[in-house]
């Protein structure tokens, strides 16, 4: 299969409207109840998008997996619903353009709408003269269980915010677990949820500073499966 590059324009005034920012959420371990999964791959199991039109209209969509199957082909045919077949889609970074072209690689591109989103994907990191690097995010190693990742073991707070990808994988992990009570995977998947919104708001900040922008604001909108 033919895949093509990414457009990533010089200049931001460049970029298409509608934009939409694109940030995708992966489990960077083996989904054990999934079929067809290689152990090496990454699975995106959510994704938010922020859509902003020329006129500065802002909506919000996402998705987040919940069943624990291979979520993949969901994953893509909501995402092509709100990319549609026009304007700039910006991610943070390479990792999702070669996430997203891997994903184009496995499943049945027929309409070649996902090959028609992957030329107009912009790195938003290729705007930055000087990138921070990343904290580490924190150990998953140990006896501590993996709900002690996202809480402490007496929180009551069930609105608090996941930490960093590992305590969002770990929430993901306990969300699809059928041992998991419908209490708790509420929590889990408000959690998810929001922390998928930051992960978003982040990424239109880094573009508008980058870009000398002021970053635009929106209210979470629809899950959409």
């Amino acid at each position: 299969m033919t895949t093509r590059q990414p457009s990533n324009p010089t200049f931001p005034r460049d970029i298409a409207f509608p934009r939409h920012y694109l940030s995708i959420g992966t489990l960077d371990t083996p989904l054990p109840v999934s079929s067809g999964v290689q152990p090496s791959e990454p699975l995106p199991y959510q994704w938010s998008c922020h859509v902003e039109t020329e006129q500065g209209l802002i909506d919000q969509f996402g998705f987040l997996d919940t069943r624990g199957l291979d979520p993949r082909r969901e994953m893509v045919e909501t995402l092509l619903a709100v990319i549609a077949r026009k304007g700039a889609i910006l991610v943070h970074s390479a990792r999702e353009t070669a996430l997203l072209h891997g994903l184009q690689q496995r499943l049945a591109d027929s309409t070649g709408a996902l090959a028609d989103a992957l030329t107009r994907l912009v790195e938003v990191d290729r705007f930055a003269n000087q990138r921070k690097k990343p904290a580490a995010p924190r150990s998953l190693s140990g006896d501590h269980p993996a709900a002690s990742v996202i809480w402490p073991d007496d929180a009551v707070d069930p609105s608090a915010d996941l930490r960093d990808d590992l305590a969002a994988q770990a929430a993901y992990l306990e969300l699809i677990d059928a041992r998991t009570q419908n209490i708790r995977r509420r929590q889990l998947t408000r959690a998810l949820v929001r922390y998928g919104d930051r992960q978003l708001s982040e990424l239109v900040r880094a573009f508008a500073e980058h870009t000398g922008g002021d970053p635009a604001s929106s209210a979470p909108g629809p899950m959409l499966n």
